[in-house]
């Protein structure tokens, strides 16, 4: 007599045990495989906001290295300009001001810069523009060539005063160039050549108040920036200008502060 042997197989229950340890494994990988990507995409956009704000403070570095500076006499004094060449002041109108300690700063200068104008002093500045369509602060850089500049110095109306302010010669616009979307707080704090911070805005150096307001021997540039994807929510939350700059509202200590960084550079004027 012949015997068959029973056939093994899975039984309803494993199959259905098998499956489900399967579906988990499937899911949990494809969890991590989701944050692995967000997170790189996160660290991606911090390094594009770090790059584009390091790049522009060489940029203001660059320039402020080629400032134009109060010639002096045998004697030692100040041979006067008839021209603002340093001017912290706030030029640009910022929607979002709240006080004088909050405010974003600006900066403009008469600077020694080749370009393909008649010769190479022009007029540069840096300021932080509200953007209205994106509901966000963006660092700008002002840039008239040295023909457009010597035009301004020309002016009639710089003739006859014998002397260009600030707002004679720096005009900022919406046309000026972005160095950096994302930023905001930008401050400029100058130093004299004791080192001491000079604690005066609006600082202007020009004819009419050299002695008291001469070139700095330095200037600290600092701002704050963050990625697209943290302002992205900052954005869909709030619409105001000021919300950037008044750190004890909820909206900033809740997504501006934890994605804010901080830069920073100091340029010499006394080497």
């Amino acid at each position: 007599m012949t015997r068959t042997r029973p056939l093994s197989a899975f039984t309803l229950t494993e199959l259905l045990i098998a499956v489900a340890i399967t579906s988990l494994i499937v899911v949990m990988l494809g969890t991590m495989f989701g944050a692995i990507t967000k997170a790189s995409s996160r660290a991606n956009q911090r390094i594009d906001a770090f790059r584009d704000a390091r790049a522009a403070l060489q940029m203001i570095e660059r320039d402020l290295s080629g400032i134009v500076r109060n010639q002096r006499d045998a004697t030692g004094a100040a041979i006067r300009r008839p021209a603002a060449y340093l001017a912290l002041d706030n030029i640009y109108t910022d929607p979002g001001s709240l006080n004088a300690a909050s405010n974003n700063q600006q900066l403009y200068a008469l600077v020694a810069a080749k370009n393909r104008g008649t010769g190479d002093v022009c007029a540069v500045g840096y300021y932080c523009r509200w953007d209205t369509s994106r509901k966000a602060y963006s660092l700008h850089r002002f840039f008239t060539d040295s023909t457009a500049t010597y035009n301004q110095l020309a002016s009639a109306s710089v003739t006859t005063a014998n002397y260009a302010s600030e707002t004679d010669l720096y005009t900022p616009a919406a046309s000026d160039d972005v160095l950096a979307s994302y930023v905001w707080d930008f401050r400029v704090t100058p130093y004299d050549s004791s080192g001491a911070a000079i604690t005066t805005y609006p600082y202007v150096c020009d004819p009419s108040a050299s002695a008291t307001a001469p070139l700095p021997g330095a200037i600290e540039i600092s701002f704050k920036a963050m990625s697209q994807q943290a302002a992205r929510t900052v954005m869909s939350v709030s619409a105001s200008a000021s919300v950037w700059l008044d750190p004890t509202t909820q909206t900033y200590q809740r997504l501006i502060a934890p994605n804010e960084y901080h830069f920073r550079t100091r340029v010499r004027f006394d080497q």
